[in-house]
């Protein structure tokens, strides 16, 4: 099974709100990648994603409201769950682990790469990645 180029980058809680949770990047083993500010927020339905409940937000205007939108999809695996984000402008696979009190975030980014039309590769690269983490 061809296995993408992954990094890691590890966010810790910055500020906590009724209606979501910012983070500020830590560390990354690749700069650029994302920007140093994401939150999480509950889906409240009023967008477009299924299949989440959670949802990630890019800093990447100066509006929050206008930032991308990501839902955080589970993997069947407690603490893991999947999205897509585009990085440099390009749709590429995350993988979001989050610790059970939700104080860090650690994002393994699939950079480029998104395994379009193919749910069992995505499944199974998924799971390849999580034993690896």
């Amino acid at each position: 099974m061809f296995t993408p180029d992954t990094y890691k980058l590890v966010y810790g809680i910055d500020t906590v709100k009724k209606t979501f949770r910012q983070y500020v990047l830590n560390s990354a083993d690749r700069t650029g990648l994302l920007p140093d500010l994401i939150r999480t927020e509950k889906n409240n339905g009023f967008n477009s994603i299924t299949g989440a409940e959670n949802l990630l937000r890019i800093r990447n205007t100066n509006n929050w409201t206008k930032c991308n939108l990501a839902g955080l999809r589970p993997t069947g695996t407690p603490n893991f769950y999947y999205s897509d984000l585009p990085v440099n402008n390009v749709k590429s696979l995350i993988l979001v682990y989050v610790r059970d009190d939700w104080e860090t975030m650690v994002l393994i980014v699939c950079k480029q790469f998104y395994p379009k039309g193919n749910p069992d590769y995505r499944n199974r690269l998924i799971q390849h990645l999580i034993n690896n983490f």
